[in-house]
């Protein structure tokens, strides 16, 4: 059973008109900067906000289709929802907020509190669930929703930037928790979040939207393989190049060449994309079998535990990818001069 969304809807500037499907089992990720219209195509499928075209089916089951007048009042939905910031009741305990839904479907109180009882015991909040919302974590908190959601026992579980409210220390640990929640969950499971780190973790496959509009689907696999515009690119960490490939060469908008191996002989209007792991950094002038060799400079160094990105600007500007021995080594600083070096056979090209 699935879900298959075909949604249009018109909110002041934005105009969202996406495909989504999601199956049982599956982790679909919404991914997008802010604006992009994730959280409007979230709150369509709950129901939170009318569609002006389209149809929303659930295991064949039609929620909303403008068409035909048909919607399905959300609380009748069988869907739980996340939001971004909880919203957790803050004059009830954790348990009373678990147990609300319940109560609102007509489940007798006694009966509801065991329920949420077991469900906070099932995220490990047993000790907390006499607190309220205001003296608990964000990892708390976000798990007291998530227990919220699930003991409905809902066919589909949408979740609006669940990590977005948690510190960076926080969020590694929760992020865990949430994966094995979800891979637990045997409905269908929808999360919008604009951090491709989060997506890296929770999804089965991606969904990129930007301007209302998917731009691109697929595993992250598939889409670091072959992005689709430079946006996609540094959501998921490549080196992403457009030009016109004739034999070998490529040639820039900048007017700068990168050799290429070209195996499929493609020709024309492409892309090539070049992983910053494939990059290879030297302070003086190397020599060597690659094809490619620029000189740069470091412009900005992220650090990622045992391993740094370097963004070198040069006539072919590039991110290189390096442990933190190495960066020590060769002594590398933002303004350090560079070389960098890319072999042929490193670089994916493919038809625009």
């Amino acid at each position: 059973m699935t879900l298959q969304a075909a949604i249009q809807v018109s909110l002041g500037e934005l105009n969202l008109d996406v495909e989504i499907t999601a199956a049982d089992g599956e982790t679909v990720v919404v991914l997008g900067p802010n604006g992009a219209g994730k959280t409007t195509l979230l709150r369509a499928i709950a129901g939170l906000v009318a569609i002006d075209d389209g149809r929303i089916t659930l295991d064949d089951v039609v929620l909303d289709e403008p068409a035909t007048n048909t919607w399905m009042p959300t609380e009748t939905r069988p869907i739980g929802v996340v939001f971004q910031d909880y919203l957790l009741f803050p004059h009830l305990s954790a348990l009373e907020n678990v147990a609300f839904g319940l109560r609102a479907h007509g489940v007798a109180r006694s009966v509801a509190r065991e329920r949420a009882r077991e469900r906070l015991a099932h995220v490990g909040l047993s000790e907390q669930a006499e607190a309220r919302p205001g003296t608990l974590s964000g990892g708390q908190a976000q798990r007291v929703a998530l227990a919220r959601a699930l003991v409905l026992e809902p066919r589909l579980l949408l979740l609006d930037e669940p990590l977005a409210a948690l510190d960076a220390t926080t969020r590694v640990e929760v992020r865990r928790e949430l994966r094995r929640e979800l891979d637990a969950f045997g409905g269908v499971r929808i999360v919008v979040t604009h951090d491709p780190i989060d997506a890296l973790a929770l999804a089965t496959r991606v969904v990129i939207i930007e301007h209302g509009r998917v731009q691109q689907a697929g595993t992250l696999d598939e889409i670091r393989t072959r992005p689709r515009s430079r946006f996609i690119a540094d959501l998921v960490g490549v080196n992403l190049y457009r030009g016109a490939l004739t034999g070998d060469r490529l040639r820039t908008a900048d007017d700068a060449e990168i050799v290429v191996a070209n195996d499929d002989e493609v020709s024309g209007d492409v892309f090539a994309v070049i992983h910053p792991e494939a990059v290879t950094v030297h302070i003086e002038a190397p020599v060597g079998s690659s094809r490619n060799v620029w000189k740069g400079t470091i412009r900005d160094i992220d650090g990622q535990g045992r391993r740094a990105r370097l963004h070198i600007d040069g006539p072919v500007p590039i991110t290189a990818e390096i442990t933190q021995a190495a960066r020590s080594a060769l002594s590398l600083e933002v303004g350090s001069s560079v070389w960098v070096s890319v072999k042929a056979t490193e670089i994916a090209t493919y038809a625009t």
